[in-house]
Order: structure tokens, then sequence, then C-alpha cells
């Protein structure tokens, strides 16, 4: 009898997108390498650069959406201009 292998999770899958790139996704999202510097950004909505510099975007949180309000993360997000 053959031995059956235990299911392993699969691998979370990480969205990301770069600076000048449209968001795919509507969400709360933060600079590579700086967690801190996080924001609410809405699909479609053109990526912005951190500080005048081109940064890669990660998806922390996806957005729950009520009309055209968004549900805010936990508090330890900050918003970054």
């Amino acid at each position: 009898m053959k031995k059956r292998r235990t299911a392993t999770p699969a691998p979370e899958l990480v969205e990301t997108s770069r600076t000048g790139h449209h968001c795919p996704k509507t969400g709360w999202w933060s600079v590579a390498g700086d967690p801190r510097a996080t924001r609410l950004i809405t699909k479609g909505e053109v990526m912005p650069a951190l500080h005048g510099t081109p940064a890669l975007w990660i998806m922390r949180e996806a957005a729950g959406i009520v009309g055209e309000t968004a549900a805010r993360p936990a508090a330890d997000l900050l918003t970054t201009s």
C-alpha cells in the first residue's frame, strides 16, 4: 500500500506593484523594506513614488470597500504622503 503525503499548504501569493504602474487591487500597500510607509491605494490609481524615489509596493491587506469608504486596517499601519 502506498503512503499518502500530507497536504502541504500552497504558498501565499504576494501582490506587488511598482511606482508608475496601475494598482491591481484596492487595499493597504507598503513599500518593500519599510512596512511603516503604508497607505490606501485604490484599484487603477498610479502607484506613487516614496519621497520622490521609485518603490516596490507590497499589498498588506485588501480593503473592505463599502460605497466609497474603505475599512482601516490595524492601528499600527501608518499612512504616508
